[in-house]
């Protein structure tokens, strides 16, 4: 019996040993939610106080400017009414001002538009001010004074007039008045209460500090800690009476600490304090129950994770390296295409849930990456990318977004909730800055710059491919237009590319239409002023934009590969026009036709035999032809621009280097490349003359291009100086 007593006896011991730890464990887990309590309170309270302190100040600012406002008003209707008495007979009487005049006896005279008793009234009231005063008349200001139901003003200010020796003396005094209300209706005193204010005017005795309330906007109540401001007499004119010091205060309706605000936010901080206490609470409930829960889930775990951990890391490496391939670009290491898409979609999708409220995609077109690949190779090329991606990234790593490979020679960066479209604009400019300095490639350092095209999306209903659409539009943009190299997408860009892709579509039939045509500028020699040639300048006869010239369509002839067939037409109309020429000229005239030649041209491999064809069909011969080449169509593939350069020399073609003296103006080239003539470029060769130091700068280029052989032709020479 003692035994099974024992037993009971240690089962409920046990018992009340677990129940108190419990306990203890309950009133901790309340101890963060305490503290949260007490912070939340604590925090808002002071916010609180210190927003109703600062709203206090900015209303009572607000009420200092209006009542100064309102009674400088006051002040200038007063000054009118001394301006009315002093000259009555040219007054303009408006808001029920009058005027009278009293004469040296007493008498009163040009009372006609004034009340008779009202004129009494007030004269009663001056003789009773100049007693009080001591007994002497002078000018000043009366009032308020009682009359009936309303209050009026005056003032006076003596006449003077000359007697019969030419003496001044006074003749009487020049009395205005006006009623109370009138003066402060003028003042436009009754808009206060419009603008959200309650008022009074009062006149207050200096002595013993009290007032009485001559107009306000409540009567039933005096205003409590109001803004006050003294209304001053006019300079001249001293104040008659004593204790007549006029008041003007205002106090705004909601009052100075409004109670609306104050109760919604302490409503909101309770609702706040409370929700985060449960809050806090749920929390810490919910951690113990989860700890506990992942405990015991380890617990049997633990067999499984000892057999199957080898198998599950090696596809989870297998995976992740899946995963990289996938979603990675080889070179750089940054997301890719693919990545940027799905990523751009996740976040349209944020966008449509609200849970985002603006994204943005920079699209960076690296500049000069196909001629670093043609003139350095594709592996310094590669390791431009490599680098401009390390600099994005340190640029773009103050941002939350994702950077990405996007082509060849494209990133893409994609912004999280960007504050607006100038924050997307800065992140562009500062992506662009950061390419300034060169980048090291091996023995090369190169200078770097990019094009940037932004959009800005606000709308989750956007396709992906309709938003990356508007970015490439942007860079499209900043493409074409060399001063401005960040350009942010604007729905007008839209009709701009839709123009562009119809004059391209148009300038697939162009040649079917025989749109084309070529234009002639002579070559004259300076010698004797005969033209021993001319220039073929291309145009294209649009049937709705009219004549365009080679700047409008050839980037988009290259783009679209109409390049090569252009040039094909140019030499076959050129050789048939000089071929005829030559036909009508004297057999011994030596005249011939100037053509340009692209960079795509040269990389055409059947052009040389297209010449030579050309030239048999039209009887032309090879010495009437010549080529244009500018250096920066040499240079994206010297080897095999030089090799097609060689063979049409043989054939007797004169070959000519255009815009020397711009861009690289490599004398290299000049011994590289099997050339004839020198074109010397408009900025240079188009002179008045008059400058001593551009015209030995002509004069050395002509020498130094002669001693090398070679001829030298100026581009538009139009004055006899230049000449």
């Amino acid at each position: 019996m003692s035994t099974v007593l024992g037993k009971i006896g240690a089962v409920v011991t046990g018992r009340r040993v677990h129940g108190m730890h419990i306990a203890r464990a309950r009133r901790a887990d309340w101890i963060p939610a305490a503290i949260v309590l007490v912070v939340m309170l604590t925090a808002g309270s002071r916010l609180i106080v210190i927003s109703v302190q600062q709203h206090a100040v900015e209303a009572r600012a607000s009420a200092e400017t209006v009542v100064g406002r309102y009674g400088r008003a006051i002040e200038s209707r007063l000054q009118d009414l001394v301006t009315d008495a002093r000259h009555p007979a040219s007054a303009q009487l408006r808001w029920g001002r009058k005027t009278f005049r009293l004469a040296a006896d007493g008498t009163v005279i040009n009372s006609e538009d004034s009340d008779a008793t009202i004129v009494q009234a007030v004269l009663k009231e001056w003789a009773s001010a100049d007693s009080r005063s001591g007994g002497a008349a002078m000018a000043g200001y009366l009032g308020p004074i009682r009359y009936g139901s309303e209050w009026l003003v005056a003032v006076r200010v003596p006449v003077v007039d000359t007697n019969a020796q030419g003496v001044p003396q006074q003749a009487g005094w020049s009395i205005a008045y006006q009623a109370l209300d009138g003066l402060l209706s003028s003042a436009g005193l009754s808009n206060l209460a419009r603008d959200g204010y309650d008022f009074e005017f009062s006149q207050r005795d200096p002595t013993s500090s009290r007032s009485r309330v001559l107009w306000s906007s409540s009567a039933a109540r005096r205003l409590a800690e109001p803004i006050t401001r003294p209304i001053r007499l006019p300079a001249d004119l001293p104040q008659s009476l004593r204790g007549a010091e006029l008041t003007i205060a205002a106090r705004p309706q909601a009052g100075w600490y409004p109670a609306g605000t104050l109760t919604a936010d302490v409503v909101l901080l309770v609702v706040a304090t409370w929700l985060l206490t449960v809050g806090a609470n749920d929390v810490i409930r919910d951690s113990h129950r989860l700890r506990a829960a992942l405990a015991a889930g380890k617990r049997r775990l633990q067999v499984v994770n000892r057999r199957l951990t080898k198998e599950i890391e090696q596809r989870q490496n297998l995976q992740k390296s899946f995963d990289h391939a996938r979603y990675h670009d080889a070179f750089t290491g940054l997301p890719n295409r693919g990545y940027f898409v799905v990523q751009l979609e996740r976040a349209l999708h944020e966008l449509r849930t609200r849970q985002r409220y603006r994204i943005a995609i920079v699209l960076i077109d690296i500049d000069r990456f196909r001629l670093i690949n043609d003139t350095l190779g594709h592996t310094a090329g590669d390791e431009v990318m490599v680098q401009a991606a390390r600099r994005f990234g340190l640029a773009s790593a103050g941002f939350e977004g994702v950077l990405a490979r996007w082509g060849g020679d494209q990133f893409a960066l994609l912004l999280f909730d960007v504050h607006s479209s100038d924050t997307a604009i800065s992140v562009a400019k500062l992506l662009r800055a950061s390419l300034r300095s060169p980048f090291k490639l091996r023995k090369h350092h190169v200078s770097i710059a990019a094009r940037v095209g932004v959009t800005c999306v606000e709308v989750g209903s956007q396709r992906a491919e309709d938003v990356l659409r508007q970015a490439d539009i942007a860079l499209s943009m900043a493409k074409s237009h060399d001063d401005t190299p960040v350009v942010a997408y604007d729905s007008t860009m839209s009709g701009d590319v839709l123009g562009l892709v119809s004059l391209e579509a148009d300038l697939h039939v162009a040649l079917e239409r025989d749109e084309l045509l070529l234009l002639f500028q002579p070559i004259v020699e300076l010698r004797d002023g005969h033209i021993i040639g001319v220039e073929a300048l291309l145009r294209w006869r649009h049937p709705v934009e009219g004549i365009l010239t080679p700047d409008r369509f050839l980037a988009l002839a290259e783009e679209a590969g109409f390049t090569v067939p252009i040039t094909r037409w140019t030499i076959e109309r050129a050789c048939r026009v000089v071929s005829e020429w030559r036909r009508r000229l004297p057999p011994e005239t030596d005249f011939c036709i100037s053509i340009n030649l692209s960079a795509a041209a040269l990389r055409d491999p059947t052009l040389v035999d297209h010449v030579a064809t050309v030239l048999k069909e039209t009887s032309t011969p090879a010495r009437a032809l010549k080529f244009e080449l500018t250096e920066s169509g040499l240079i994206s593939n010297i080897g095999a621009a030089k090799e097609i350069l060689e063979r049409l020399h043989e054939m007797g073609i004169q070959l000519m280097l255009d815009d020397f003296g711009t861009g690289y103006s490599s004398l290299t080239h000049l011994q590289l490349f099997p050339f004839d003539y020198v074109k010397i470029d408009r900025p240079l060769a188009n002179r008045s003359g008059s400058q001593r130091a551009d015209h030995q700068v002509m004069s050395a280029m002509v020498r130094m291009v002669s001693s090398l052989g070679l001829k030298t032709i100026g581009e538009v020479v139009e004055t006899e100086a230049g000449a």
